[in-house]
């Protein structure tokens, strides 16, 4: 190795840090599997047979048009992606228009529906979300034991699916199937299968904006393994695939609306705007200021707007800070795959949702789960399930929930 070489492999070492690509057969015993399908279905049930309890006592106002026990998915952005799915997207230039909702769910929800007996286009959503987190957490535990142990595998996954926002992986919205993108692309990337983690962050960029980020992980990824020095260093050009989802709808857009800054027009209308700070609002709620926090969490939708622009922000740096400990600490590729979207929802210049966006974010959980003290495992599992009680009970009382 000659010494300019030297010297580029040693400032990659300080960047990215030096790894292997996990190449390990994947050895999963049925029990296993068993298991993790078990605890999917029983977290499931249990969000099911809660909502149920809320309908029965009077506490249930979502999803007025949709059958029972669908309804109880069924609120907020929900209508959207019913809409488009069943007629397609509509665009009017001074109206929050659905154009802002990527097409990846609403088409899944569409083909579903026309496989699954029966009408129902939240019905077709749920399922889909049902069988989206099986897949999504096998990964999330496949790629944690490998880089841990089969304890912080299991114990990743718990917390994944006691996050106050979990509740949102039973509704009819798109994370769930963000997140089977997620942790497939970033699950491939660390065994060196660049085709197919670029497939995988292609469907996350096809589901969601942020999704477009996912070529950042898996940069930093190939640039940690020296992916080019190994066999077949043009399978590096999976990588490229991992935006395509977003530029195919993009090129959509071009075609059928003119351009494809139609998209950004409808986020302004759905206040969302780039590159404009939400960390200090957080500040100017603690200083009295509470004049954003009734202007994005308006009074007509939660009792509580203070404590919503409080939790978002706060959540938005914290996860911005674990970010940075894995990226220092545990795997860079790790690190980037939290800093990146975190940043990108942190500039939006609009804190609703950030508890949502930021639930797929898995590697934060693998940060809980080494923690040593049961004690405190425990406590942010009994914090972690009240949040969850709670963000479900506003969600089915059309309360703002995420």
């Amino acid at each position: 190795m000659s010494g300019r070489a030297e010297t580029f492999d040693r400032w990659l070492t300080v960047l990215v840090g030096r790894g292997e690509p996990s190449r390990t057969p994947e050895r999963v015993s049925p029990l296993t599997l068993a298991g993790l399908v078990a605890i999917v279905t029983v977290w499931r049930l249990a969000i099911l047979a809660y909502s149920y309890v809320l309908d029965q006592v009077g506490y249930m106002t979502c999803g007025a048009l949709v059958p029972q026990p669908w309804n109880y998915s069924a609120c907020w952005d929900t209508a959207s992606y019913q809409q488009i799915a069943a007629n397609g997207y509509t665009y009017a230039p001074d109206e929050p228009s659905t154009i802002a909702f990527f097409p990846m769910y609403a088409l899944l929800m569409r083909w579903a529906n026309d496989l699954i007996p029966g009408p129902g286009d939240v019905k077709a959503g749920v399922i889909v979300n049902f069988i989206a987190l099986i897949v999504g957490v096998i990964y999330i535990f496949l790629l944690v034991r490998r880089d841990f142990s089969e304890t912080i595998a299991w114990r990743t996954v718990g917390f994944l699916l006691l996050f106050p926002s979990a509740f949102f992986f039973s509704a009819a919205y798109s994370e769930t199937i963000f997140l089977v993108g997620v942790a497939g692309a970033l699950y491939h990337a660390r065994r060196g299968q660049w085709v197919r983690a670029g497939l995988f962050a292609a469907f996350g960029s096809a589901t969601k904006l942020a999704g477009i980020l996912l070529v950042i992980p898996l940069v930093v990824e190939a640039l940690s393994q020296r992916a080019w020095t190994r066999p077949r260093p043009y399978s590096l050009l999976g990588i490229v695939l991992a935006p395509m989802g977003a530029v195919v709808y993009f090129a959509w857009l071009h075609v059928e609306y003119g351009s494809y800054r139609t998209f950004f027009n409808a986020q302004q209308n759905w206040v969302r705007e780039s590159f404009s700070p939400v960390f200090l609002m957080g500040i100017q709620r603690l200083t009295g200021d509470i004049s954003d926090a009734v202007l994005f969490y308006p009074t007509t939708i939660t009792p509580i707007p203070g404590v919503w622009i409080l939790i978002d922000t706060t959540l938005v740096a914290l996860f911005l800070a674990a970010g940075v400990y894995l990226w220092l600490r545990v795997r860079p590729s790790y690190g980037a795959l939290v800093i990146a979207p975190s940043l990108l929802f942190g500039l939006s210049g609009n804190p609703q949702s950030l508890n949502r966006y930021l639930l797929v974010l898995f590697p934060v959980y693998v940060l809980l789960a080494q923690i040593r003290s049961e004690a405190i495992r425990l406590a942010i599992t009994i914090t972690f399930g009240l949040g969850l009680a709670l963000e479900a009970f506003f969600f089915m009382n059309e309360m703002w929930a995420g």
